[in-house]
Order: C-alpha cells, then structure tokens, then sequence
C-alpha cells in the first residue's frame, strides 16, 4: 500500500460479511465496485438499483465517503468522475483483518495471543 492512505477500518462483530468493516450500503457500493471494476454513481445506480431504489445523490454521498476513508479514489472524466478501489477485495480483507488483529495485540496482547492460533470465539449464553 506504498504511496496511498490506508483505509478507515472500523470492527462490528455483530454485522455479516464485509459490512463488519462499513456501513451496510457502503459494503455494497464496494461489492458492485470490486465485481464490476472503476465506475461512475450513475453505473453504480444502475447495479444497486437492481435490488433496491437508491437515490443518486444518496450512492454518491456513499462513494465520496469511500474516498474520505480511502476505499475508492475518484478523477475526474469528463463531466462524471470515476472511482475505482483503492484495492481489490482480497488485499482490502487482508488489510482489514490485519489491523484490527494489531490493534487488538496493541491493548490485549495476552487475550489476543490466545485466540490466534485456532481457536475459537465461544458466543455467551443468555
């Protein structure tokens, strides 16, 4: 990730799939955009707006968000801009999984020692 931000990654263990690392709605700005590579708000409309009727201006305050946390870049193409992900999904995972792994060891180095390494999280009964 040499001569980039690194992305804004936050950990929500309750939230499924990559919303554990963002919003719901951004999470799937970032699947559209990793399956169907750089595009404009308007194509990402058009892929959202296959499941749901998003507004424009709600996709693109989305991926100008993206861009604060450094998910997507945006440049500028003619009258539109494009945004394109800063990196492809796998990498994104690896470097979320990664700090939040760090972050953990920084404060809890002993607690986190003993979950690495093959064990498992036990949910608490109620």
């Amino acid at each position: 990730m040499a001569n980039r931000a690194e992305p804004t990654v936050f950990f929500r263990p309750a939230r499924s799939g990559l919303a554990k690392f963002c919003g719901e709605l951004e999470a799937k700005v970032m699947e559209t955009v990793w399956a169907n590579g750089a595009m404009t708000v308007k194509r990402a409309l058009y892929f959202l707006n296959k499941d749901h009727r998003y507004a424009y201006t709600t996709i693109m305050t989305v991926m100008n968000r993206l861009v604060e946390k450094a998910f997507l870049t945006r440049t500028k193409q003619g009258h539109s801009f494009l945004y394109a992900p800063t990196m492809n999904k796998n990498e994104f995972l690896d470097y979320a999984i990664g700090a939040i792994i760090t972050s953990l060891n920084e404060d809890y180095r002993t607690e986190t020692a003993s979950h690495i390494g093959g064990s498992t999280h036990k949910k608490r009964k109620k």
